[in-house]
């Protein structure tokens, strides 16, 4: 944010407060403290001249002037009162605090406790970072004088400086009483109330801050990310659509508030704002990164990928820009196994800012006969993708009496019962959002972390900063994400054979750990409706199901679908996910099957993400699942299965396009792998044709997928367990080795 404490930036000096000038009643002889001998008349009259002309140029805004004719007031007149004072507030206006300072000192002299005088010494203080010393002064001179707004205004942003909310929304709230339409302080008040967790009033005095000051939009964007980082998505929603209607020829405004709601699956309307942003300012790279996301969300990956390229064009220096492409890549059509290890690559060299701390520089005991203790970090410990791959064997890992430390990346995703679990199964948990990269690794080095395990890759709520610099002598990749991450600080990528060929290690840049059956533990999905007949029995044509994410779609896996629907009869094609009820994104969708000859009246368009909606699917609707390329499904070809409904997939050469391959070989349904399209279309129109035979493989599945490699979590468990220890053993030796060799040395 902009204005987080500290963040003082001096007050806005408004035609209303009128500086004071002329606003000091005189004060009498008896009141002044006489330390300078009277002025003469004939100088005293000079003086009064050169203070007139002072005032006429200071209201007039003509402050260079001003200053002049002030600073020769006060030398000629030094006893008298108000001069020293307006010579301050002219010198303040020239950023001169440290003199100004010496001015209102001055005037104190001569008008001892001259409130105007205490509040702009505590404002000098305050503006030049010494708020501890200037919050006294401004308390002195508005204990005299409270009715100053702008010294009101400057004590609050002081105390919120000093994080002192509580007192800052007090003086802040007293500025408001005696100018109600002060936008400066609805704005700061509004900071220092969601500091105290009032996230409801902190949007009301943004709302009001933006209806009296259409330039404040700057204060809704910092308010909004600030309630966004703490899980207020509706009340940061309502910031930044303001933000953007207060200020629609900005282009900031415009692109926040279409990211948000991008992220939030409004494809359509986000990529609007968006847009506008691009056309306000076309060369800054974020807008095209958040154009990106949102036509990545509506399946058109050709548009997505130029999207992520422009920006990278417009800041080639950005490693976060470099690594919103790499995600993106996974879905492009023709991609290979090199493509993505060199993008990957580029990325590690602009990410890493210096070299890694090495690996057999930790203090852990190096003592192989111990289990090594385990650290997980990721955003994603609760009902997650991840968390449906790797809570069971995190569990079966506790049981065999790993120690494991859970460390949560992100406040926003809610904790819920698979939270609960992952506690349990965890000696320690805690929510790491607000530590920065140092921070966390020093926790993690304080809990004499061994294996440390990153679930989330390149995705949302990564730490990969952390991983980069080394935080533990054994880091590990596992589930998160889609292949390399490209950094050498990995010390392996946990997949199996299927997922990792034994000749496809080169395009990684961490070694490949091979599990012998799956790389991953699934847990079925729970409270779960029973596998019916086979849809197709009843309604006497068969429907297709895919239930993955539209970035995954393309022309090519259009053309395929269309070959398998002209083969099959009355056949429908099914798509659910979020984001699928806008019209927006249906027609983008639409468009890209129907570019591979795919009429749009065989597809079905179903909004929804929920799981629970795509089980009924599964359940009542859809008789076998086609998988996408070259991105194929990874928890949805295992829902899938576990509601009777195996899926016919084209392998692919990448990580991301072999998900399916290893789940279906790990369930015994290997012979739905294929490798050329005519195969896919081949396959699944050999099914389709035999209903019978699909519905009796439907109604033994789930059983299948429960007694297989998949659902035993004892037999992952002691797998990972066993590749746990060969890295802990290798560790333990090399780091004895050099300790042996050190000593060898000194001696």
């Amino acid at each position: 944010m902009a204005e987080t404490p500290g963040f003082f930036q001096p007050p806005t000096y408004r035609a209303q407060a009128r500086m004071e000038l002329g606003a000091v009643r005189p004060v009498t002889p008896a009141a002044r403290n006489e330390v300078v001998a009277p002025t003469p008349p004939a100088q005293l009259a000079r003086a009064r001249k050169q203070y007139a002309r002072g005032v006429e140029h200071a209201r007039a805004d003509r402050w260079r002037e001003a200053l002049r004719f002030f600073e020769e007031a006060a030398r000629c007149a030094p006893d008298q009162p108000n001069y020293h004072y307006v010579h301050g507030v002219a010198l303040c206006r020239h950023d001169r605090f440290d003199e100004a300072i010496g001015a209102f000192q001055l005037e104190l002299e001569v008008t001892p406790e001259h409130a105007p005088s205490l509040t702009e010494i505590g404002t000098c203080l305050a503006r030049t970072g010494r708020t501890r010393q200037g919050i006294p002064f401004l308390q002195r001179g508005l204990a005299r004088i409270p009715h100053l707004p702008l010294a009101q205004f400057s004590l609050g942003l002081a105390l919120l400086t000093e994080r002192r909310p509580k007192e800052a929304i007090i003086a802040l709230s007293s500025a408001l009483t005696y100018d109600g339409a002060y936008a400066d302080a609805y704005r700061m008040r509004g900071l220092a109330l969601t500091m105290e967790g009032e996230h409801d009033k902190a949007v009301d005095d943004l709302q009001a801050a933006a209806a009296l000051d259409s330039k404040n939009h700057r204060a809704l964007l910092d308010l909004g990310i600030s309630l966004g980082a703490n899980a207020r998505e509706q009340q940061a929603a309502r910031l930044f659509e303001m933000a953007a209607k207060v200020a629609p020829d900005i282009a900031l405004p415009q692109y926040v508030y279409g990211n948000f709601l991008i992220n939030h699956r409004f494809f359509e309307a986000g990529l609007r704002y968006v847009d506008r942003a691009i056309e306000l300012d076309p060369l800054q790279a974020e807008p095209y990164v958040g154009r990106g996301f949102g036509l990545l969300g509506q399946g058109r990956i050709d548009e997505a990928v130029a999207a992520y390229r422009r920006a990278g064009e417009l800041k080639p220096e950005s490693a976060q820009i470099a690594g919103t492409l790499l995600f993106a890549l996974q879905h492009y059509p023709g991609v290979t196994k090199q493509d993505l290890l060199e993008a990957h690559k580029r990325w590690a060299a602009l990410y890493r800012p210096t070299a890694p701390r090495d690996k057999l520089a930790f203090s852990n005991d190096p003592d192989p006969t111990r289990k090594p203790r385990l650290g997980i970090v990721s955003a994603d410990m609760h009902r997650h993708a991840a968390a449906f791959l790797t809570l069971r064997a995190f569990e079966q890992l506790a049981a065999l009496g790993y120690e494991i430390f859970c460390y949560k990346t992100d406040r926003k995703r809610e904790d819920d019962d698979f939270s609960e679990r992952f506690k349990a199964a965890g000696k320690f948990w805690r929510d790491v959002s607000d530590l920065d990269d140092a921070a966390l690794a020093a926790l993690v080095e304080e809990h004499k972390i061994d294996i440390l395990f990153d679930l989330a890759g390149h995705t949302a709520g990564n730490r990969l900063s952390v991983f980069a610099q080394r935080a533990a002598p054994i880091q590990l990749s596992w589930a998160g994400y889609v292949g390399t991450i490209g950094l050498d600080t990995y010390d392996g990528v946990i997949a199996d054979p299927v997922e990792i060929p034994p000749q496809d290690d080169e395009f990684y840049a961490e070694p490949v750990i091979r599990l012998p059956d799956c790389y991953v533990c699934y847990h079925p999905p729970t409270n779960t409706p029973e596998v019916g007949p086979l849809p197709a029995l009843e309604k006497g044509a068969i429907t297709f199901g895919c239930f993955n994410r539209p970035a995954k779609i393309n022309s090519e896996v259009g053309r395929a679908w269309a070959r398998i629907i002209e083969q099959v009869p009355d056949s429908r094609i099914l798509m659910v996910y979020g984001g699928l009820n806008e019209s927006a994104t249906q027609k983008a969708l639409y468009d890209v099957l129907e570019k591979g000859g795919l009429s749009r009246e065989h597809v079905e368009l179903v909004g929804g993400a929920e799981q629970p909606i795509l089980l009924d699917a599964y359940a009542n609707r859809v008789d076998l699942a086609l998988d996408p390329f070259p991105y194929s499904g990874g928890v949805t070809t295992l829902e899938a299965m576990w509601m009777g409904v195996p899926t016919v997939t084209f392998v692919g050469d990448t990580f991301a396009g072999r998900h399916s391959a290893t789940h279906l070989t790990a369930a015994g349904l290997a012979e739905f792998c294929t490798y050329s399209i005519d195969d896919y279309v081949a396959l699944a129109v050999d099914w389709a044709k035999r209903p019978q035979d699909l519905a009796a493989l439907r109604a033994g599945l789930r059983d299948k997928v429960a007694a297989s490699p998949l659902n035993d979590q004892v037999r992952f468990g002691q797998n990972l367990s066993n590749e746990l220890s060969r890295l802990w053993t290798q560790w333990c030796d090399r780091r004895r080795a050099r300790d042996a060799a050190g000593a060898g040395a000194a001696a």
